[in-house]
């Protein structure tokens, strides 16, 4: 741009929500000049399209790219604190096939680049300024969580790179400690790429039973949990930083399939060696939410959540338990619930069809429904 201080003004601008190029910009004439040379018309490849606000203040953006395909990203205020997170989309669809989630059904178009990704940072704070909504922070969005449509592991090298853009603090400027990157951990590789990131990593686990997660994660093939484990551990351990190793397993709990205490126990054990390697390592527990595709998935009641969060930090005490608080479900913004078919419908009524005639689903065969255990 002719100069580091036109690019200070540029990314000053996208701090405050605001496009560089719009007539509401303030940089100077030569540097819009310098921008224009490069044939940009706009900085940001991508617009808010619509938004959806659930009765909790969730606020769901219809995000449209600039090839016409679309993706969701939600902006989720504490109910008690002043923070915001923010949850961003890093491919169009997914191919993970995960039985409880909608954006599985889709199938997977494309990857985001990371531009991409992190535009979705800008329009969340554009968002928020043009809507006037309050915030009672310093930082508009204090957080960030690449667990929104698609999974980080098949796209490292650009969540990667989103990261970095997020995180430096000559441009967005968010602490490494509030980016994290969410992954189910396709393969070893995968969590080794990602351990480049400047940011925190998480393990979408749901369980450490390889029978069971395949039957909820159909694409966990290859790998033993054991084997990615491992993987894990070992990407853990190339991070420098002691702090950069804090760690997040996420389980999705569902009524009568993965809820019990043996289940509960089981995960506790299993996290044991990834504690062992980390500084600090977050037990996420996530009531599933209702998906159009899988209406015999239900959550298990607050007295069972309670029960299995307490059974894990009981066998495993140096792990922090917390039950994640479902946001923004009356908008179909919640964990799970994302879905944009209006891109690629043949795709999603395949997979839909073929959902409906899984034995994965409960309800509609004796593989996943399983007797608990609450001894």
């Amino acid at each position: 741009l002719g100069g580091s201080g036109r690019a200070k003004s540029v990314w000053n601008e996208m701090r405050q929500g605001i496009e560089p190029l719009s007539l509401e910009s303030s940089i100077s004439f030569r540097t819009r000049e310098a921008l224009e040379i490069m044939q940009k018309k706009k900085f940001v490849p991508a617009t808010t399209e619509k938004a959806s606000v659930a009765k909790d203040g969730t606020t769901k953006l219809l995000v449209r790219l600039d090839d016409g395909l679309g993706v969701e990203t939600v902006l989720i205020p504490h109910a008690s604190l002043p923070r915001t997170t923010l949850c961003v989309s890093t491919q169009v669809g997914c191919d993970r096939g995960c039985n409880f989630c909608a954006t599985g059904t889709l199938g997977l178009t494309r990857n985001l680049t990371a531009s991409e990704i992190a535009a979705q940072f800008f329009l969340a704070l554009e968002y928020l300024r043009k809507e006037n909504v309050p915030q009672n922070s310093k930082k508009p969005l204090s957080n960030v969580v690449m667990m929104g449509m698609g999974d980080a592991g098949i796209n490292c090298i650009n969540a990667a790179q989103a990261a970095a853009i997020l995180t430096d603090q000559e441009r967005f400027g968010l602490a490494k400690s509030k980016c994290t990157i969410s992954t189910v951990g396709p393969s070893p590789e995968a969590f080794m790429a990602l351990a480049v990131a400047p940011c925190m990593l998480a393990w979408s686990l749901h369980s450490p039973n390889d029978e069971l997660r395949r039957l909820l994660v159909p694409t966990h093939t290859i790998y033993s949990t054991v084997q990615l484990r491992q993987a894990l551990i070992d990407a853990l351990l190339t991070r420098p930083a002691a702090r950069s190793r804090t760690l997040m397993v996420a389980a999705t709990l569902i009524a009568g399939i993965n809820d019990s205490d043996d289940d509960a126990r089981h995960l506790a054990h299993f996290v044991g060696p990834l504690v062992d390697a980390c500084v600090k390592l977050n037990v996420d527990l996530i009531p599933v939410n209702p998906v159009a595709h899988a209406p015999h998935f239900h959550r298990p009641s607050t007295q069972r959540l309670r029960a299995f969060a307490h059974v894990v930090k009981l066998h495993e005490p140096r792990v922090h338990v917390a039950l994640r608080v479902t946001r923004g479900d009356d908008e179909n913004a919640a964990c799970g619930q994302l879905l944009v078919a209006d891109s690629h419908s043949r795709l999603h009524r395949q997979n839909l069809r073929r959902l409906s005639s899984s034995h994965a689903l409960p309800g509609t065969g004796e593989v996943i429904t399983r007797t608990t255990s609450t001894s």
